[in-house]
């Protein structure tokens, strides 16, 4: 992944015909954690301009790819959607969530500068591994090693001034304060559209929830206790590194 950051550089310069004077907002996570939830949320505010799919256009590779092949932006993934719904004048942000953008953050930061803006939500791993998802109900979704994988690469960007890192039981338990937090990092005005979510979320539903959005529940927070998901859970735990990153993000 390292040796994209010149590729990204000079192939794809910043685009200001599709993206005029705003500014990149880029969501990743391991799946499970909480990137949609986040992203609806952001969606209720009228200066972000929310891609409602996920474009892959950071991390393509991390989904689909040949052994040896170099990462590559798909830069013309987001001015076809941009030609097609322009970005308001209104708007500070556009932002694009894909889980898997966490594994390519160092290349999103080298690549639109500055100007740029990143967010990490974690989730207690073993109610990530745990989870199940609407596309294939009857099994787990997220391998053990892939929390560990992914949680550890944004942990690399934990004090870099452009990456918040944000744990998604606050967003739940604690939702008006970390939006402040939010809206804090990205100087924008906290609005009652947003402190009322999801009354004017443009983002209600989505392939990886069973229901429309509901706002906040906590009842998923704390799912990995029930005794079905022992086995499972152990298996994490079993993992130092995993336990180093549950007791890092104070999950232990």
């Amino acid at each position: 992944m390292g040796i994209s950051k010149r590729l990204w550089q000079t192939t794809f310069p910043p685009d200001q015909k599709y993206f005029g004077r705003c500014r990149p907002l880029i969501i990743g996570g391991c799946a499970r954690s909480g990137t949609t939830l986040l992203q609806s949320v952001l969606s209720s505010h009228a200066q972000v301009c929310v891609i409602p799919y996920e474009t892959q256009a950071f991390c393509s590779t991390a989904y689909y790819s040949r052994p040896g092949e170099l990462p590559e932006l798909k830069i013309q993934r987001l001015r076809d959607h941009f030609t097609v719904h322009p970005i308001s004048a209104e708007c500070r942000y556009w932002c694009e969530k894909t889980p898997r953008n966490i594994l390519f953050f160092e290349q999103i930061l080298a690549y639109f500068g500055h100007r740029s803006r990143l967010i990490h939500i974690v989730r207690d791993g073993r109610d990530v591994i745990t989870s199940l998802h609407p596309d294939e109900p009857d099994k787990y979704w997220v391998e053990p090693q892939r929390w560990v994988q992914d949680v550890s690469a944004g942990l690399a960007f934990i004090d870099h001034p452009q990456v918040l890192t944000l744990r998604y039981e606050d967003l739940v338990l604690n939702f008006e304060s970390v939006i402040h937090q939010v809206m804090d990092f990205l100087k924008l005005a906290v609005t009652q559209h947003v402190l009322k979510y999801p009354q004017f979320a443009t983002i209600r539903e989505s392939n990886a929830w069973f229901h429309s959005a509901t706002g906040m529940r906590a009842d998923a927070i704390g799912r990995w206790r029930a005794r079905c998901h022992q086995e499972r859970t152990e298996s994490l735990v079993a993992d130092p590194e995993a336990v180093r990153l549950l007791t890092r993000f104070h999950y232990l």
